[in-house]
């Protein structure tokens, strides 16, 4: 039996549909610091990055049982930094936050998630040992480790992407020359219709003078 069989016959899975995932608010962070400190990692410096950290919770005890940061850089992601409160099930939170990752990954346009986590659920799942060409394209993450090696899964085609977001500022340049043609039309229409009506206005004022004038002569 595979791992994830056995991961996903135990009782901690049959239970799961119990507990939710979320993002890392205020209130959750006596339990994170303590997490964090107990992973040696810098909590004074997650602190001020809560949000970046989504957890698994049981919400009955309100027990924080897994926590793992999502760091946003230009157009990649990192996933770092993950902590456990409840160790024996760690593939078991992993996969429940995985497919939120991969939402926020894709609403935030990123082309690769990148990792130096180490465990062989994120291989299983897709990531993959980084090459140089490859490294070369990694944005500077504020939590990574010069000694790990980097591992990534790709989202987006970058080169699809480009050419999309070229071909939508090509069709939003003529829209905006469209509306810009427009707008200069409705002006020349409003411009020509005051024209006209100061052009009758006028030509009725100098008739009634004339024949003011007209009528005055024969007095």
């Amino acid at each position: 039996m595979s791992i994830r069989d056995r991961l996903f016959s135990s009782k901690a899975y049959m239970q799961s549909d119990k507990l939710i995932t979320r993002r890392a608010t205020v209130d959750d962070l006596p339990q994170l610091i303590t997490l964090w400190k107990s992973a040696y990692l810098p909590a004074d410096v997650f602190e001020k990055r809560l949000t970046e950290f989504h957890i698994v919770e049981d919400p009955h005890s309100k027990k924080i049982l897994a926590a793992i940061g999502l760091h946003s850089q230009e157009s990649a992601v990192m996933l770092h930094s993950e902590v456990f409160g409840d160790p024996a099930n760690e593939d078991l939170y992993r996969d429940m936050l995985w497919p939120r990752f991969k939402t926020l990954a894709r609403s935030l346009g990123a082309s690769r998630i990148w990792t130096q986590e180490t465990a062989n659920f994120w291989r299983r799942e897709g990531f993959r040992l980084a090459d140089e060409e490859i490294l070369k394209k990694r944005p500077h993450f504020p939590d990574g480790e010069e000694h790990l090696p980097w591992c990534f899964i790709q989202i987006f085609d970058e080169e699809k992407v480009e050419q999309a977001m070229g071909e939508h500022r090509y069709d939003a340049l003529l829209q905006l020359q469209k509306d810009e043609s427009d707008a200069y039309a409705q002006q020349m229409k409003v411009l020509r219709n005051v024209i006209i009506t100061l052009g009758i206005a006028l030509i009725g004022i100098m008739l009634i003078m004339f024949l003011y004038s007209f009528a005055s002569s024969y007095r």
